[in-house]
């Protein structure tokens, strides 16, 4: 080997940790980065005749992409998300529509109440309708439906089933009425008056517009028979009005028990019809009341008993909510995101996409915490939390960056003082250089 190889072969090694020490400092200055995977820089020594068997020195052959796992940092923000395993988070420029890859879980909602990362790239996954259906299609993630200034909420649903159980006393004591109305048309603002009917249980009901109702029960022995058992007529009684009081009345007549306390007539469902007046429910005089949509209850009763016990309410399931609006989210174990809303319902919004790569280290790295897909990496393939090799998603949490500062000191401490050694070997060569120089 000449002077001036062994002088070339010394800035390559030079060169080639050079490399090394910038990895090294730029694993070391994203130690902070959420999702950051560090990278490693891999080494080739350089020949250029086989037949000396004498090297040139080095040259730096790759720098490659650790995937390895980040440690998972519990945040307490339900749009921060983890994955635990393999796969990749799908965002996309809205501009280009361009999709990348990315580790990092930092999301936020925009003001058209999408969800973006730090820089306004859309998260992806599959919607849900409003059934909870989840879409096969890969789209932005909107939180869906919203009201006229933009904001998202859960619109009110009708009441349209009653489940009630309940048990009648059986006492022989009981007061027996006649058949017939309970409210007086002359007085009706006032409801069933007391010594009317013998047991009442009350219930809210929501109509189309989200709004409450109180509906009664009242229930009222209409006979009794030695041997046989008892009937009853359930008078169900609503206030349609808010401010000017207008009652209703539909009447469930001969509900039968036998002598054990067992309703030996049909239980139901009975199906009962509630109409509503119009309401200035906003209180705003300037526009005019709204009437709700006439809604029919389905009302069961099966499983009531007439026991010598006291009157109770055994049971009651009324379905329907009213309006909500969108306080906070939850997600469950198939990366399936929930709204939470202030009705105290939540709401199936979307399943977030993950995307994996068979050559993961192949993906080319184009900062802000993104990735594209290179020939080398393969095509992505698109899975699902906990399906196909992506992973797990963990809300209210953040994969942290994987670098291992010691180790990373560790090896800084080797280039460096590899560095120095073809520092000293460039150093050497001149001096040389400089001898050959004075012989000649």
């Amino acid at each position: 080997m000449s002077l001036l190889s062994l002088m070339y072969t010394s800035i390559s090694g030079l060169t080639a940790t050079s490399d090394g020490i910038s990895v090294i400092g730029n694993n070391i200055a994203n130690l902070n980065t959420t999702g950051f995977k560090g990278s490693r820089t891999m080494f080739g020594d350089v020949y250029a005749k086989a037949i000396d068997n004498v090297g040139l020195g080095t040259v730096t052959q790759s720098i490659t992409t650790q995937f390895s796992q980040g440690p998972i940092f519990s945040t307490g923000n339900p749009l921060d998300f983890a994955i635990q395993g393999e796969g990749f988070f799908i965002v996309k420029d809205s501009n280009t529509n361009k999709e990348y890859y990315t580790r990092a879980g930092e999301f936020s909602l925009n003001k058209d109440s999408i969800i973006i990362n730090p820089d306004g790239l859309r998260l992806q996954g599959y919607i849900a309708d409003d059934a909870g259906n989840i879409s096969q299609t890969l789209s932005d993630i909107e939180i869906l439906p919203k009201n006229t200034d933009g904001i998202p909420i859960m619109p009110g649903q009708s009441t349209s089933t009653a489940e009630i159980v309940f048990n009648l006393s059986g006492s022989p004591d009981e007061t027996i009425y006649s058949s017939g109305t309970l409210l007086n048309p002359l007085d009706s603002t006032k409801g069933p008056q007391a010594g009317t009917y013998n047991y009442s249980i009350a219930m809210t009901v929501y109509d189309s517009e989200g709004r409450t109702h109180a509906v009664e029960i009242y229930f009222k022995k209409t006979g009794f028979t030695l041997g046989t058992g008892s009937t009853w007529d359930a008078h169900v009684i609503w206030n349609s009005g808010k401010t000017i009081p207008n009652y209703h009345e539909q009447i469930i007549n001969n509900l039968t028990f036998d002598t054990a306390g067992n309703m030996t007539s049909s239980g139901g469902p009975f199906s009962v019809n509630l109409t509503w007046d119009a309401d200035d429910w906003d209180g705003d005089i300037s526009t005019p009341p709204t009437t709700p949509a006439a809604q029919t209850v389905s009302m069961d009763f099966t499983g009531s008993t007439q026991y010598g016990s006291p009157y109770s309410t055994v049971f009651q399931k009324v379905n329907g909510y009213p309006e909500g609006g969108l306080t906070s989210f939850r997600m469950d174990k198939d990366g399936i995101l929930y709204g939470l809303y202030s009705n105290g319902w939540d709401k199936k919004i979307a399943q977030l996409a993950l995307a994996r790569f068979n050559a993961p280290t192949e993906l080319n790295r184009i900062g802000k915490n993104l990735f594209e897909e290179t020939y080398g990496s393969g095509n992505r393939i698109i899975v699902t939390a906990g399906t196909g090799g992506g992973g797990n998603i963990l809300s209210n949490s953040l994969e942290m960056s994987n670098i291992d500062l010691a180790k990373e000191f560790v090896t800084m401490m080797m280039l460096q003082k590899a560095y120095n050694a073809s520092s000293v070997a460039l150093s050497t060569s001149i001096e040389m250089l400089k001898s050959w120089d004075n012989i000649i």
